[in-house]
């Protein structure tokens, strides 16, 4: 009992000193708040300088790549001309030229490009005629051709026009196509791949 009534004599004395406590506690609260609340606005500012020098490296990636992009398509494009260069260069020609023999009236084959032609033919008609199983394919003495060289084609009356089949070094197939008619020009076709391309 003793003990109560010393508290309860003192208690106004402890009625002062919690509210110092409780005061203390709630100033030092207020200052952890403070401090907290500053160091996240701190970490929101890095996290967005952060994030502003993420996106910054983000653009310089892209455009690294686009040009990136673009240095390999101009190393494309410069190998594809290097390429055609080097092809023309070593690429066959078969052009058709009147027959220069006296009273002849057949058809000249001769070879204006600086490669061999290989496997010479020729039948009557188009292109479209390649394909056709029925289509009478003639021979060409010589079969191959080297710059310069040329043979000559039996061309029967008839025939309006005629194309002439053969290959280069590169294996690729091409066909010149001639007519009877002077007023219409020859034909020069390469297949490139699956596609067959007109050389103009």
């Amino acid at each position: 009992m003793n003990v109560w009534n010393r508290l309860n004599a003192s208690s106004g004395a402890l009625q002062g000193l919690f509210a110092i406590v409780s005061a203390v506690l709630t100033a030092v609260t207020i200052v952890v708040l403070v401090v907290t609340w500053r160091a996240i606005k701190r970490q929101a500012i890095a996290s967005e300088l952060q994030a502003d020098a993420a996106r910054a490296l983000t653009r310089v990636a892209e455009a690294q790549t686009k040009a990136a992009i673009d240095a390999a398509e101009s190393s494309k494009r410069q190998a594809d001309l290097l390429a055609r260069q080097y092809e023309l260069s070593t690429a066959p020609l078969l052009v058709g030229e009147p027959d220069d023999r006296p009273n002849m009236k057949n058809c000249k084959v001769v070879n204006r490009g600086q490669g061999v032609a290989f496997q010479v033919f020729y039948w009557q008609g188009g292109l479209e005629k390649k394909d056709q199983g029925s289509v009478q394919i003639f021979p060409v003495q010589p079969s191959t051709l080297a710059p310069g060289a040329f043979a000559y084609l039996t061309i029967p009356p008839a025939w309006e026009s005629w194309t002439v089949r053969y290959k280069g070094s590169d294996r690729q197939e091409r066909w010149t196509i001639m007519y009877r008619d002077p007023a219409k020009p020859q034909e020069h076709v390469i297949r490139q791949g699956l596609q067959e391309v007109y050389l103009a």
